[in-house]
Order: structure tokens, then sequence, then C-alpha cells
């Protein structure tokens, strides 16, 4: 059950559509991020901006919080949680705006940011997804540290590009990357329709976490480009829903890869995987190596929640693969180009190290 509360005016005209920019927040229990980060949005200055809200069965008071001080945004109430994939789904749907941007409660963005971002998906038709650069909300002695400034798929393993390394001016380029976090990215919305599977653009058996990863796969798949802009700046606490929740960390791990592996399922070539066999057998050893070093033996887990979905994600690779529109060599440069030379360096440092 879905009980719609709409607090806007209504739509401004098809004229005004064309540059909306639609901001999309899923909310769970986010009450003591919520002001902060509307009242970013709403202080922003680009002034053609929508919020919509979906609340995924919040019961800290954040509904009373919407209703009473955002009468002004448009706010669909789950009555239980959702999850982040089918939430945001119901958000683009109802959004009106000619851009998407899924915004993370616990964001709060620098006051040009989707100005800057709106430039940057402008600058070419073939540009669908924009990251900006955004910093963990709680630096380092007073430094700015990364929190993502894109996503990378080094080996087949999702990154964000920087994450908890201080700013001293690595990423200060616009740039071509593989894709944009899901916490803060812009998204054209004729990118969405183009690739979207059932009427899904985020992947609902997914339901949390690398849905992200996989839109952004899926669209790299059928041509659209994903640009990274210095110039939009936004302020991220990462993990706020998971913080000093054991059960949600094993969630989080569980989900995560499990979610990884239908990620390449459904979308890497053959010939990549083929041409890159042994590559893609370190990686995972040292991942699965490292947990069971460490006694987080329910890792092992991952493998039969894999299986469970393999019917449904061998159904939508089909899908995938029939409609791509790249190389496997355009997408060789994403998935392990940056391994092969990191490893590669690691390998010569140590050598040279003995010597």
């Amino acid at each position: 059950m879905v009980d719609i509360a709409d607090g806007c005016a209504g739509i401004s005209g098809e004229e005004e559509k064309v540059r909306r920019v639609s901001v999309n927040i899923v909310n769970w229990n986010g009450l003591q991020y919520l002001r902060d980060c509307i009242e970013s949005v709403q202080e922003q200055t680009y002034g053609n901006i929508e919020i919509v809200v979906v609340d995924n069965g919040s019961s800290d008071g954040s509904i009373d919080y919407l209703q009473e001080s955002c009468p002004h945004i448009r706010l669909v109430k789950n009555n239980r949680n959702e999850g982040f994939s089918r939430a945001h789904n119901q958000a683009i749907r109802m959004a009106s705006g000619a851009y998407i941007l899924p915004l993370n409660f616990d964001i709060v963005l620098d006051s040009h940011f989707v100005e800057e971002m709106v430039n940057a998906i402008e600058w070419a038709p073939e540009i669908g997804i924009v990251s900006g650069c955004l910093y963990l909300l709680n630096g380092s002695e007073g430094k700015r540290v990364f929190d993502s400034t894109g996503i990378t798929m080094n080996g087949m393993f999702p990154a964000d590009r920087g994450q908890q390394i201080i700013d001293s001016g690595q990423y200060s380029q616009v740039e071509f990357i593989f894709g944009a976090s899901g916490a803060a990215p812009l998204l054209k919305r004729k990118m969405l329709e183009d690739i979207k599977m059932d009427e899904e653009y985020f992947d609902e058996d997914y339901r949390i976490y690398v849905e992200d990863v996989d839109l952004c796969w899926r669209a790299q798949m059928h041509g659209w480009k994903a640009l990274y802009t210095p110039q939009a700046i936004a302020y991220h606490k990462r993990g706020a829903t998971r913080e000093n929740n054991l059960t949600m960390m094993k969630e989080y791990v569980l989900l995560g890869h499990r979610n990884r592996y239908w990620t390449i399922l459904k979308n890497a070539m053959l010939s990549n995987l083929l041409r890159n066999f042994a590559w893609i057998l370190l990686v995972e050893w040292r991942f699965y190596l490292g947990h069971l070093l460490e006694g987080n033996y329910f890792v092992i887990k991952t493998i039969p929640m894999v299986i469970g979905g393999l019917r449904r994600m061998l159904s939508k690779r089909n899908e995938i693969q029939r409609r791509r529109k790249v190389s496997a060599d355009y997408m060789e440069r994403f998935l392990f180009d940056e391994l092969k030379r990191s490893l590669k360096a690691t390998v010569t440092k140590r050598l040279h190290g003995k010597a």
C-alpha cells in the first residue's frame, strides 16, 4: 500500500520541464539528517528544482517533520521499508524533471552543486550520468577527505574513486568515468528510459547496495557516458543507516557482494571474462581470504544467495547483451586496465626492494 501526499502547486508547463531537476530522496528513519539535506537543496543557485521524498516506513518522526516543515515537497509514504531500488523507482516515475538527482538523506550540497551538475550533463548529448566531488561530512583535522569522485569497477570490484584520501588536487579535472555513486548522481531521464528493464530503472531484485553500479554499467553498455565534474561539491555522512549496527554491517557485506556478482552476471561480456580470468581469480581469492582470516565466515553465505537469483539474472543478461552498443575493448579499460597497472607496479616495487 502506498499513500501519496502531493504538496506541489502543480506543473508549471512543458517549457519549464526541459531543464527541471527532480531531487529524489529516499528516507528511512533519517530525521537527524533530513533538515540539513533539504535546506541545502532549497539554497541551490539553480532555480528549477522539485523535491520528491519517498519515506520507507520511518518511525522516527520523519513524516511529521516533512508534512509540517516541508509542505512544498512531493511526499510518498510507504507502509514498510521497500528498499533503495524500489523506492527510487517510485520517485523517478513520480518526478516531472528531465534530470533526476537521487540524493541520500545524509548528503549536504554546496549551493552551486545542482547548477554545476546540469552544466556538466548538458556538455554533450551522449552524457547520461554525472558525478560531482563528494567529501566526507566530517573530514580529518580540517582537511577535506574524498568520499567519492565517481565509481570504479577495477577487477569487477566496485569502489568509490578517491575514498578516504585527503584532497591534494588529485581529482581537479573534468573527465569521463565509469559511473557515479548513488549518493548524489545526476541522471538524464532520456538515458533512464533507454536503459530500463521491465519498467525498472534500478533493479528491484537488488533491494539495496550496488544498484548504482549496475545502472551505470548498463548505461555504458547502451552507449551512454558518465562525466565527473569537480566543480559540483557535496558532503556525505557515509553509512548513516548502518552506523554502529553489526547486523546491518553483515547485511551490507552479504547483499553488497551478492549484488556485485549479479551485476557481473548481467553486464559482463564473455570475452572480457575469458581474457581476464586469471586476474578475476586473484581478486576474488584476496577478497575471500581477507574475510576468512578476520573470522568473517559468514561471507560464504554469499554463494547460495547468488545462486538463488541466477535464473532471473541470466534472463536479464540476455536482454542487456542483446541491446549493447559498445565493444569488449571499450569496457576493458574500465574493468581491468587500472587493476593491471596497479598490481604490476606493486610487483615491480617489491622486486626492486629485494634487489
